[in-house]
């Protein structure tokens, strides 16, 4: 399995990002099973579209939600209160570093379900010891 972070999605959908074809590229390698099922969060999604409707419109927003709801792609995990409340004990635990409750309550599935590996661009992940792909 493959966690997928908000900045893959992000660089997935906007041709302008700075890590598009990068991200294109690994999402082929992904789809021919390289790396295992996509894993994302309900958290993570709802960072996504807000992010995705503020720079590209609300209708690509919508598009965007609508494909990871109805596509057999992505398997979306649905963050559960003892999931929130252990994302902001780990925030409290790590106060030297700037992590999101979004960023830890993916580290918190991640842990959960045995992940190593995440989709992303950001580097809250290698700091929280996960191996950052591509």
């Amino acid at each position: 399995m493959i966690f997928v972070d908000t900045s893959a999605w992000l660089a997935l959908a906007d041709s302008q990002d700075r890590d598009h074809s990068v991200a294109a590229e690994f999402q082929r390698r992904i789809a021919r099973g390289e790396f295992g099922k996509q894993v994302t969060t309900n958290y993570v999604i709802a960072e996504t579209i807000t992010i995705v409707r503020r720079r590209l419109g609300l209708a690509t927003a919508i598009k965007f939600s609508k494909a990871v709801r109805d596509g057999k792609e992505v398997g979306l995990f649905w963050i559960e209160p003892v999931h929130h409340h252990e994302a902001i004990d780990l925030m409290a635990a790590h106060t030297d570093k700037s992590w999101s409750v979004t960023d830890c309550s993916s580290f918190v599935i991640m842990r959960s379900l045995g992940i190593r590996d995440a989709f992303t661009f950001d580097g809250d992940f290698a700091q929280a010891g996960y191996s950052m792909r591509p």
